[in-house]
């Protein structure tokens, strides 16, 4: 579910989505990350080290794939924080917002996907109430079939809908012209981001290392 935060002093508040269960799998890994490190520990100087080496892979391995992804809405443009990779996506660049396998924001060359935001399973459908298809955007069901990764009820549904929701308010108020050719838009900016990744394995590699020694 959403949750707003403030920028830095004098800088627009901006919304972000994870998956709902994003705090519970990072809290798993911290804390096995902690019984490991403290049960881990062996008779020598190297093995602690190694003890807590793969505690704080396991923390990291938390942090990397479930705490950092998310998708996060800003006055100027989208942002898909991916384990590896950032996509900031301004709203000029959206031609469609997608749901069918994961949280999708699509532009005119290519499409980015949340890897924070997989689709809902069917489960979903049987846990929704009557709200989560009725306030959902019409974009998302032209057909008038709502997919379960639709549904406003789920993490994926609630980000796709203030997604589409936003962007439809900027085409009626003139803020964004769907007419405007490219060149005058910001271009969609690709980062890559492999410390927090690179920080497990090194992390792991560490500790295989000093068990060994």
């Amino acid at each position: 579910m959403p949750k707003t935060h403030d920028e830095p002093a004098g800088a627009p508040a901006h919304e972000t989505f994870r998956a709902a269960s994003a705090p519970w799998l990072t809290g798993f890994l911290v804390v096995l990350g902690l019984v490991v490190a403290v049960t881990g520990w062996g008779h020598t100087a190297a093995h602690h080290a190694a003890a807590v080496c793969g505690g704080l892979a396991l923390a990291a391995l938390g942090y990397a794939l479930y705490w950092r992804p998310r998708l996060e809405i800003h006055p100027d443009e989208v942002r898909v924080v991916n384990p590896a990779r950032t996509v900031d996506v301004p709203w000029g660049r959206i031609v469609d917002v997608r749901t069918r396998f994961a949280v999708t924001v699509a532009t005119e060359d290519r499409a980015h996907s949340s890897f924070a935001l997989p689709a809902a399973g069917a489960g979903a459908v049987f846990r929704a109430g009557a709200d989560a298809v009725n306030r959902n955007h019409p974009i998302a069901r032209p057909d008038g079939s709502v997919r379960p990764g639709d549904l406003t009820s789920t993490a994926s549904g609630a980000a796709a809908h203030r997604v589409r929701t936003e962007w439809q308010r900027r085409i009626e108020t003139g803020e964004l012209d769907v007419f405007a050719q490219h060149g005058d838009v910001e271009p969609v900016r690709t980062r890559v981001v492999a410390g927090p990744l690179a920080a497990v394995v090194v992390l792991l590699a560490a500790s295989v290392a000093l068990y060994t020694v």
